[in-house]
């Protein structure tokens, strides 16, 4: 299959993938006055925005501010003195942390609508050079596609998952 020629083409730019690495190419793109569209099977932000960095942090942070809340000698040094017991609520802690995730996709998401980048919800699977076929069975084509799909992780044979 040859290529085509630039007006034959529905979009300058096609990327797969919305993740950090995705988001950032299209938006790069863009600002140079490219038509981009972006292909997304899942959640925008992908696997850190969503299951990875973004809640593991926020999980982490909740974390060490118990820890410093709990250490009586720090914070006797500091001044600071607390009546009682420190507790937490994993419940309210694991909401903080999706409510987090939640909000930096809607970002992630508004940044692209803003700027006109059309967001595909479905995989993409590339037809030719120029071409992508969506899980929706439309075929879309672009000048330029640029992959970035994220991965998943390899677990070795014998290997168990404890969570």
């Amino acid at each position: 299959v040859g290529l085509r020629a630039a007006s034959e083409f529905q979009y300058d730019v096609a990327v797969v993938g919305a993740g950090v690495g995705g988001h950032g190419a299209a938006l790069a793109a863009k600002s140079k006055g490219l038509k981009v569209c972006i292909f997304e099977a899942r959640d925008v932000g992908g696997t850190c925005v969503n299951r990875g960095c973004v809640p593991s942090k926020a999980l982490l942070a909740a974390a060490g501010r118990v820890r410093e809340m709990r250490n009586e000698h720090h914070l006797k040094a500091l001044g600071i003195s607390v009546d009682g017991e420190v507790n937490y609520s994993r419940e309210a802690v694991s909401e903080h942390a999706n409510g987090l995730a939640s909000k930096v996709r809607g970002n992630m998401t508004k940044s692209l609508e803003a700027l006109g980048i059309d967001i595909i919800p479905t995989r993409a699977k590339v037809e030719s050079a120029q071409s992508l076929r969506g899980a929706d069975g439309k075929v879309y084509t672009a000048k330029n596609i640029i992959l970035a799909p994220g991965s998943e992780p390899f677990v070795p044979r014998g290997i168990e998952i404890d969570g």
